[in-house]
């Protein structure tokens, strides 16, 4: 594939020859975008060498060389669709900038060369969000005394030796979770890779003073994609197991690092007005407007912001309007853009149902979630009873 080959192809992304995607189920796929239900393999079944040379995902660059989307991959395209601003990128368009001087020759059918990769070596982590699960929490699976299925020891060792082995010619490494600053097998990543390689990192900071986080010190560029979604009270009830105080202060300590920090809130029922308070502290510590991503939950459903009576929603969308009407620019103006339109999408309202669950997550973790958010559950006294 030439130059103006990629150039000329709309359908044209890396991944299929450069990156995978490892979810510690063994699940495979070239990137965290690519469909969950559709993923190239796993370490299960196959090893991973058969897999990224594999009919499956041979069959992903044979598509992306006949210049057609390949099926798994709408979510790049419906972002790039609905673009209205350059502030948010795809992650197809991200790689592309990533590997742009990556030798052409590499796209080549049935050619594979990994030089980013995705691994969530487990789902350790010391939090157990409310919107969250088994799946990214074994505080949650512990929670529920859930056990997932995952591959041997023996798979999962061939598969660390892969990823060690080519740990040199990585370009671009994201460490996510669970929690990644927790994973001893990232230390040992870590110790592996260039110095230089591009370094995102998903954390809920939450911890760190470990090894883990003094081997990120040394690399040179770090960007570390923050979860938070609210502050104090509410944000120890949300982020289960989490501490606000710590929280502020790693985040100083990070703030401090010649480093890349960005947010990623997630707006949702608990903290449908509180995200916008959250926005504003955080901004008062320093923080730039292009380091807010908020985006709607969509899952689990009793959290959906668009349960809430349409008057409160009302409110919201004279919220969002005033801050857009501020012009905030950036990352942060549009993802107000995009709840504004989330909350104006309709639903089959049932804030009863989202009450009762919280009841029983209340119940099991022995809090009360009506002292916390008052203002949430003042809609409860006014629609006692009813399905809304």
């Amino acid at each position: 594939m030439t130059p103006k080959d990629m150039l000329t192809n709309p359908a044209f992304c890396p991944m299929p020859w450069t990156g995978l995607m490892y979810n510690f189920d063994g699940k495979i796929k070239n990137c965290i975008r690519s469909v969950d239900t559709m993923p190239i393999g796993n370490i299960q079944h196959d090893s991973i060498e058969n897999i990224v040379l594999g009919d499956e995902n041979r069959l992903r660059q044979k598509t992306i060389i006949n210049k057609s989307p390949v099926d798994s991959c709408h979510t790049c395209k419906d972002l790039e669709n609905n673009k209205k601003s350059f502030s948010m990128i795809s992650d197809r368009i991200f790689y592309i900038r990533e590997f742009k001087d990556l030798d052409t020759a590499t796209y080549r059918d049935g050619n594979f060369e990994l030089k980013t990769i995705d691994v969530r070596w487990s789902n350790l982590c010391n939090q157990a969000c409310v919107y969250c699960g088994p799946q990214f929490s074994s505080r949650w699976a512990g929670e529920l005394g859930i056990k997932l299925p995952v591959p041997t020891e023996v798979q999962r060792r061939k598969f660390q030796e892969y990823i060690f082995d080519n740990a040199k010619n990585l370009k671009h490494v994201y460490l996510a979770g669970g929690e990644p600053l927790l994973m001893k097998e990232n230390l040992d990543l870590l110790e592996l890779l260039d110095p230089k390689v591009n370094l995102r990192i998903n954390t809920n900071l939450s911890k760190i003073d470990t090894k883990i986080f003094d081997r990120v010190c040394k690399f040179q560029n770090v960007h570390w994609t923050v979860s938070v979604e609210t502050i104090e009270e509410e944000y120890e009830y949300i982020r289960y197991g989490g501490s606000w105080a710590d929280f502020l202060k790693n985040l100083t300590t990070i703030q401090n690092l010649n480093h890349k920090v960005s947010f990623n809130m997630l707006y949702f029922l608990l903290n449908y007005n509180s995200v916008f308070g959250c926005v504003d502290y955080l901004k008062e510590l320093g923080f730039h407007n292009n380091s807010f991503i908020i985006g709607a939950l969509i899952n689990p459903d009793y959290l959906n912001v668009r349960h809430l009576p349409n008057s409160v929603l009302h409110l919201l969308t004279e919220q969002l309007m005033y801050r857009i009407n501020q012009k905030p620019g950036f990352l942060l103006e549009e993802s107000y853009r995009n709840l504004l339109f989330y909350i104006s999408q309709p639903i089959v309202k049932n804030l009863k149902k989202s009450f009762d669950q919280l009841l029983l997550l209340d119940t099991r973790r022995q809090l009360d979630s009506s002292k916390i958010f008052t203002e949430l559950y003042q809609l409860k006294e006014n629609y006692h009873g009813k399905t809304i």
